[in-house]
């Protein structure tokens, strides 16, 4: 496992601990599985890809994990304007933010400095201390346009 798998599972546990809740070895299988994750992925796809890798693990315990980690700050939800969610992790990585095309659904990842610079100061201007955000445009992609053409 590495450095920073055993941090965040340190820190899952911890949020276990204070909230009372337990430690099970699916939780710690679902933390590394998502942590894996290089891109978005729907719980249902979890599920899924746990249970071709003959991992034994409801459904609901997918979905109950997923939002422990989102709850201690190991994973996000987005919705990307769709009928359902999909999780990507955030603990040891770089933030950004998406575009996500209309049509097709692509989700592009992109940061820019600008952007955050201007967050950071309308928070100072309103006196205002942010703890996360989420930036989100919708769209058309280039191949999209391309095939509208």
């Amino acid at each position: 496992m590495s450095k920073a798998n055993k941090e965040a599972l340190q820190i899952l546990k911890k949020y276990l601990k204070k909230n009372n809740m337990r430690y099970t070895p699916e939780r710690e299988i679902i933390l590394n599985e998502v942590l894996a994750i290089k891109s978005h992925i729907e719980a249902d796809s979890l599920f899924a890809k746990l249970h071709n890798k003959g991992v034994r693990v409801s459904r609901a315990t997918v979905y109950r994990t997923l939002d422990l980690l989102i709850k201690c700050g190991l994973a996000e939800k987005n919705s990307f304007g769709q009928n359902h969610a999909h999780y990507e992790p955030i603990f040891g990585q770089d933030h950004h933010d998406h575009l996500i095309c209309n049509f097709c659904e692509k989700v592009i990842e992109f940061h820019n400095e600008e952007i955050e610079r201007i967050q950071n100061q309308i928070c100072k201007n309103f006196d205002f201390k942010p703890l996360s955000h989420t930036h989100q445009i919708f769209g058309v992609c280039s191949d999209c346009q391309k095939e509208d053409n």
